[in-house]
């Protein structure tokens, strides 16, 4: 009887001695796995702050180069920083876009010159009248200087004649007028030439006095607004 019970006791020692080494080695890789998941999780951690950028010489960075980051995501310093070497990844202000205004369409001033100073009676060739005008004209171009963006010469004719006759006179008109200007040294790629032949009266062509105001050139001068200092 008291053999059994000795057996049955130290069977149940041996027992529970191998349950506790059992569980003992559960917990120790049950530990053991959440370790390893802790350290994963922090090198993963490390690794994302790590990819924010290449380092520089300013900032301590790891073997790939990357920046290394403080507990509070700020990048850790080395002892060379100054705060001109601040980088977008570390804190620095991204630039901002200078705003530049469009430029303002060009306000046009109308010169319209008579045919009658220009040009003898069905001619296009300028007269020496009708030079001096224009070199005055000229002149005052210049004188605005790159403001001026954009010449219109346009010429016009009274309904004297045939419809083809005038457009052609008044476009021969406006080309000799704008010759001229480019003489005197107006920037030719800046000059629109036109005729609009009778097809634009600005006074009736019943009466003389009326048929001599629609015989003109207009010239309309294309200036910028004064650039601000």
């Amino acid at each position: 009887m008291r053999l059994e019970y000795a057996h049955r006791k130290s069977s149940f020692l041996f027992n529970s001695y191998s349950t506790g080494v059992a569980i003992m080695k559960n917990v120790y890789r049950i530990g053991g796995l959440a370790s390893s998941i802790a350290v994963g999780l922090l090198f993963a951690n490390t690794v994302l702050a790590h990819e924010a950028g290449i380092v520089n010489e300013s900032y301590v960075g790891d073997s790939r180069h990357h920046y290394i980051t403080d507990s509070s995501g700020n990048c850790v310093r080395t002892s060379s920083w100054k705060a001109e070497d601040m980088t977008m990844d570390c804190g620095a202000t991204p630039p901002v876009a200078k705003m530049v205004a469009p430029p303002l369409a060009p306000v046009y001033e109308k010169v319209t010159v008579s045919a009658e100073a220009l040009f003898d009676h069905d001619k296009s060739i300028l007269k020496d009248d009708g030079k001096a005008a224009l070199h005055e004209l000229g002149d005052a171009i210049k004188a605005k200087g790159a403001r001026v963006v954009d010449i219109d010469v346009i010429g016009h004719t009274d309904s004297d004649g045939t419809v083809e006759y005038n457009q052609g006179l008044s476009e021969r008109r406006a080309q000799a007028v704008a010759d001229y200007i480019i003489s005197e040294g107006i920037d030719p790629n800046i000059i629109d030439v036109s005729g609009e032949g009778e097809l634009n009266p600005v006074a009736s062509n019943a009466t003389r006095e009326g048929r001599a105001e629609n015989r003109r050139v207009d010239i309309h001068v294309g200036v910028t607004a004064p650039t601000e200092e």
